[in-house]
């Protein structure tokens, strides 16, 4: 399929964005917002679906990117494939999986390959047929069905849109149609070592730095303890957005906690880790996006 190789809608200046549009932006795929940016109206309308399908639906991560991505090949669509490759990964899905959609021959577990091949009957003839139809409700219940559906619909929207405005890939992103290989993940230099505070305790801020394929993210969390119960706060820098933590517990130095993320848009966090002395770390899982490893430093 066609699509423009150079913008026919300029992205608004990311200064130009209104606060709350800049935060969107910061959250990934800031030039398609900047983009809808021209029309907030239907930015406004059209995001609250998208915000579901990534952060609140039914399908995990993994068969929802798997089936994103095969929506980008089956329309065409750089950037969209480029943006929802690091998502993929983080959902769940390996690099073999990634490239497998690709191959014709490429053998799929059948919860998988009926949502493939009901991602491939939409996207060419807007139909699920009944064969594809009773591989899906063999493997995933109505909710999960219709949402298959929407998804599919969705993205091959976007599609559209991204193809025919000329939203640019950016440099070093994932290509289309060449095989994906995993970037090589270069160790990181070791801190400076600084003298132990003494604390063993949970109480305290600490840095916390999460790792995720798309990049790494950094937040700060404020925590004190009451018997074994967490309370606190839970700030990300680079969203200038600060939560509570909704729930908590604390035994020894195995801590859990919840937040909600309302804004820019809707993401529970799950946190589970471990404190050795001034050392945090473990894994956090984000609703719809999957889990990660993190590790962190007391601040104070």
């Amino acid at each position: 399929m066609p699509y423009a190789t150079s913008p026919r809608i300029q992205p608004l200046p990311l200064e130009e964005l209104e606060p709350e549009q800049q935060k969107l932006a910061r959250l990934g795929a800031d030039t398609v917002i900047q983009v809808l940016a021209r029309n907030p109206e239907l930015m406004n309308a059209s995001s609250g679906l998208g915000a579901y399908l990534l952060g609140q639906g039914k399908l995990h991560p993994r068969i929802r990117e798997l089936a994103i991505l095969r929506v980008a090949q089956r329309c065409d669509a750089p950037y969209e494939w480029a943006n929802h490759v690091p998502a993929a990964l983080g959902g769940g899905a390996t690099e073999d999986e990634i490239n497998a959609l690709s191959d014709p021959a490429a053998s799929w577990a059948p919860a998988d390959d009926a949502v493939l091949r009901a991602t491939d009957e939409l996207c060419a003839d807007a139909f699920v047929s009944d064969e594809t139809w009773a591989a899906l409700a063999a493997t995933r219940d109505e909710p999960e069905i219709l949402e298959v559906l929407f998804l599919v619909g969705y993205y091959r929207m976007m599609a559209g849109f991204l193809n025919s405005a000329g939203v640019e890939v950016k440099p070093g992103q994932p290509v289309l149609g060449e095989r994906f290989v995993l970037p090589q993940v270069t160790a990181a230099a070791a801190a400076p070592a600084r003298p132990s505070s003494g604390k063993t305790g949970v109480d305290g801020t600490w840095n916390i730095t999460f790792i995720h394929p798309a990049g790494s993210k950094e937040v700060v969390l404020d925590l004190k303890t009451a018997g074994g119960t967490v309370a606190g706060s839970f700030h990300d820098p680079q969203l200038g957005v600060t939560v509570p933590i909704a729930s908590g517990t604390v035994d020894g130095g195995h801590v859990e906690l919840t937040a909600e993320l309302t804004e820019p848009a809707r993401f529970d966090i799950g946190v589970t880790g471990s404190i050795d002395g001034d050392t945090f770390t473990g894994s956090v899982t984000i609703s719809g996006g999957g889990t990660f490893p993190f590790s962190g430093t007391r601040a104070d």
